[in-house]
């Protein structure tokens, strides 16, 4: 900030009028300045307290909550479920080994012990296979024949036998066998490697089940 003075021509020149004239507007100059400052002053208080007032509104408000991410669904798909119910009435992982079911462990010891089979698709009759991997062959294998031990659910009031119609996967080729005496131990040959469906029926009951044949 600059103040000026007033000038005098000369020295010489100085007259009492004069410096009446220049104490005057010094006087005058003073005022002004100290009305800046004052003015000046309180723009500088009033910017302070509006920071003051915008820093305490704005935290009177609480930080915004992220949003949640979106839910997953945590149920398997209807493809994976259906997977799994082919896997054990179906070719593929075939055959299951555990225990056998309560009313087919006659005859074996521990009754409990894991067996390589085949549940009927209605839960009437099991097949029981002798190897835990590519149990059956087509054509039969030399050394192992392609033995089925078929126990019923159901009480057989009649020994009538067990009858098998077998369709090849993918192919309209149907085979039927019929086992002597109803569900028993058995050999069935099937003509062709593949997936087989069976459907089986003995003493006016009907199950069905698919069997795999390795090559």
């Amino acid at each position: 900030m600059f103040l000026l003075a007033p000038c005098a021509e000369t020295l010489s020149d100085k007259s009492s009028s004069a410096r009446g004239g220049a104490a005057g507007y010094a006087n005058r100059v003073r005022r002004r300045t100290v009305g800046i400052m004052r003015h000046g002053a309180g723009f500088v208080l009033l910017a302070v307290a509006a920071l003051l007032v915008a820093a305490c509104t704005g935290s009177t408000h609480p930080p915004a909550r992220p949003e949640p991410p979106t839910a997953r669904a945590s149920a398997a798909p209807a493809s994976t479920a259906q997977a799994g119910a082919a896997a054990s009435n179906g070719c593929a992982g075939q055959p299951p080994v555990s225990p056998l079911p309560v009313w087919a462990r006659s005859g074996f010891s521990p009754a409990d012990q894991a067996m390589p089979h085949v549940m009927g698709e209605a839960g009437n009759i099991v097949a029981i296979l002798w190897a835990s991997r590519d149990a059956l062959h087509s054509p039969p294998r030399q050394d192992r024949n392609n033995k089925i031990l078929w126990v019923s659910r159901i009480p057989l009031a009649a020994p009538d036998p067990l009858v098998i119609k077998a369709t090849l996967a993918g192919s309209t080729r149907t085979v039927t066998v019929s086992v002597p005496g109803g569900p028993g131990p058995s050999i069935i040959d099937l003509p062709a490697p593949g997936c087989w469906t069976l459907h089986l029926s003995w003493s006016a009951h009907t199950d069905e089940l698919k069997l795999h044949y390795a090559a």
